[in-house]
């Protein structure tokens, strides 16, 4: 009987941290639109805003599930090198200082042309 006590404890305090930080952070991306057409000789110009929250630090921008910078700016643009002909994923994620996820991401799709 104790050990279920003590299973359902750790669990809770485990897997409800993290969603409780989840639910603490947001990350908006207004530029570009979802589904937009970019060009593929062009770089692209990505506009957000992040709220981190209490355990977030900074931004990690990953294009097609591959990192490509570290945004320590929660709020501006970066610039994403142009990208080859076909549909791509850019995605923002919440990260600690220690660059672990706190579970709050964003992410767009865009076809490039």
């Amino acid at each position: 009987m104790n050990n279920k006590i003590l299973i359902s404890t750790l669990s809770a305090c485990l897997f409800g941290s993290s969603m409780a930080l989840a639910a603490s952070g947001s990350i908006t991306i207004t530029a570009p639109a979802d589904g937009t057409t970019v060009s593929s000789s062009d770089k692209i110009k990505l506009v957000y805003e992040a709220v981190t929250g209490p355990e977030g630090d900074h931004l990690h921008l990953n294009v097609d599930g591959k990192r490509m910078d570290v945004l320590r700016q929660i709020k501006g643009s970066t610039e994403i090198d142009a990208l080859a002909p076909g549909k791509h994923q850019i995605c923002l994620l919440i990260n600690t200082k220690a660059h672990v996820p706190v579970g709050v991401e964003k992410c767009i799709s865009v076809t490039a042309k």
